[in-house]
């Protein structure tokens, strides 16, 4: 059974902070759990023909029109940040989490940073697990966990089934879904 949708977009060939590239994961902590501070008045972004996309280093900008839609269908726990130098596009920001089942999933956590109790890698997203294997209700939510390197690490975003047809039949450019399922093949 399809128990919701993971959200995936193209890559908008930009950086919202380079300068965190190969650092180690306890200085780009801040940057991951609070991306919206990092917004300079010059960040742009190179391909803006996508309503749907990210940054290298994990940051989710969508366009006006996914904004509006959102807005539009009521979605909460959405924050969006505005992009300065480019008034069409904004850093979306979810707030309604979701638990991610990594034993199940066989998650890894690679290398551990004692100084401040986190992996500065994370593999294993997908095919996403649940830890409540229900279906999503309609709304757009984030991981518990950041997958991921460094300063790219960023929670997946998943919707549920009738929000995700809603955005198929919006075509918003840039965005495509995989399927969570309550039970994989893989899965005896």
């Amino acid at each position: 059974m399809v128990l919701g949708y993971y959200l995936q977009g193209q890559d908008n060939d930009s950086f919202l902070n380079e300068a965190l590239e190969q650092k180690g994961i306890c200085l780009c902590l801040d940057y991951i759990k609070h991306r919206e501070k990092y917004i300079s008045k010059s960040f742009e972004i190179k391909y803006v023909k996508y309503d749907f996309s990210y940054t290298y280093d994990g940051a989710l900008i969508i366009s006006r029109r996914f904004k509006d839609f959102c807005i539009e269908m009521g979605l909460e726990g959405l924050k969006f940040y505005h992009i300065e130098s480019q008034p069409d596009f904004f850093l979306l920001k979810v707030g309604d989490i979701v638990e991610f089942d990594c034993k199940r999933r066989k998650t890894r956590f690679l290398e551990f940073d004692a100084s401040c109790e986190e992996y500065n890698e994370v593999v294993g997203a997908t095919p996403v697990c649940l830890k409540e294997n229900k279906s999503l209700e309609n709304g757009i939510y984030r991981t518990d966990i950041e997958f991921g390197r460094g300063f790219a690490k960023a929670p997946l975003i998943l919707v549920g089934v009738e929000i995700y047809q809603l955005m198929k039949q919006e075509k918003f450019s840039g965005l495509f879904g995989e399927e969570i399922l309550d039970k994989y093949n893989w899965e005896k």
